[in-house]
């Protein structure tokens, strides 16, 4: 694969030189043309739905869209699971937006990214703690020269099987906190293999004024009641009796369709499936871990056996080693 020519110098790019001041007025006076040509390079068709249960002052009438203040810049957090939910975002915000981009590979080999870079982009290595940090003051720096901004607070895609939203990275909320903006959600559903996309923009959150994790619950909620009511309203109902054989490998196997959609140079997978780990959280998981290199006798067999299948389970459905494994298929 080519490099990209140019593209790459956005990833050694600080707060002082990312952009400029005219750069933010081109690019918002340039937005409502781009925009039609993101809704024409979209492949699905994209359908905007009501919020479920929202005020109706809160929306333009019969529009599904939120009220929001005309020229002042919002923060759009959005949910994050399939392959064209950064560009359906980007193409039905009512306003210029940056977008946070967190995806090394394709910033260096994908000619797309020129047109992420044609909007504005803010590139973060999720890896580097020192690159997350000039991710978040490039922001504030959007932000507080009038344009809005566009985050995935859940990271990497969600490939869970049960959680309608992944556990949440503060920046929203530290966002809202040091700009006063206002954080609007935004849920993006796509069944596998479906040609809809079905959208939900939640009403505007003052989260910075809470407590962290008292706005980061809220916005989370909010984000999952709108997911939940794409997922009822707009999935294929599966009967679980009669689904056949292993449904996890199954599923596993049908995430891994949707981000082999996309190119990729190398493998990726410890920066592309990066999710937020919450360092008071103990997991299950890293709790039998402990018993991983306990010698079975007989005396503990009763015990130990049972948590060392549980342990085999947890890595037979662990998606970054299956990723790791087949990621070059096609």
């Amino acid at each position: 694969m080519i490099k990209n020519p140019f593209l790459g110098r956005i990833k050694h790019l600080n707060v002082y030189n990312f952009t400029s001041k005219e750069g933010l007025v081109l690019r918002r006076y340039i937005n409502p043309l781009f925009r039609n040509i993101l809704k024409m390079a979209i492949k699905r068709k994209v359908f905007i739905h009501p919020f479920p249960n929202s005020k109706s002052e809160i929306y333009n009438g019969k529009s599904p869209y939120p009220k929001l203040e005309k020229g002042t810049p919002y923060i759009f957090a959005s949910t994050h699971s399939f392959d064209e939910d950064i560009i359906a975002s980007l193409a039905n915000i009512d306003r210029h937006a940056y977008v946070l981009i967190g995806t090394t590979d394709q910033v260096d080999y994908n000619p797309q990214m020129y047109a992420a870079w044609l909007n504005g982009i803010i590139y973060v290595d999720r890896l580097d703690p020192v690159s997350r940090k000039e991710a978040l003051l490039k922001m504030q720096y959007v932000l507080d020269h009038g344009s809005s901004v566009l985050v995935f607070p859940e990271g990497g895609w969600n490939n869970t099987e049960n959680l309608l939203v992944q556990e949440l990275f503060a920046s929203p909320y530290i966002l809202s906190k040091n700009t006063g903006c206002q954080v609007v959600p935004i849920v993006a559903f796509n069944e596998h293999d479906s040609k809809e996309i079905h959208m939900t923009f939640g009403e505007p959150l003052d989260l910075g004024k809470l407590e962290k994790q008292e706005a980061l619950t809220i916005l989370r909620d909010s984000m999952a009641t709108g997911m939940y009511s794409m997922i009822e309203n707009y999935s294929t109902p599966i009967i679980r009796s009669e689904l056949t054989g292993d449904i996890h490998l199954h599923y596993m196997q049908a995430r891994a369709k949707e981000y082999l959609r996309v190119n990729w140079s190398t493998d990726v997978w410890d920066e592309e499936l990066t999710v937020y780990h919450n360092k008071k959280t103990v997991y299950a998981r890293d709790v039998w871990q402990v018993f991983a290199n306990v010698k079975v006798t007989p005396q503990n067999a009763k015990i130990i056996v049972p948590i060392l299948k549980q342990i085999e389970e947890y890595d037979r459905y662990d998606f970054k080693k299956y990723m790791k494994a087949h990621w070059k298929e096609r």
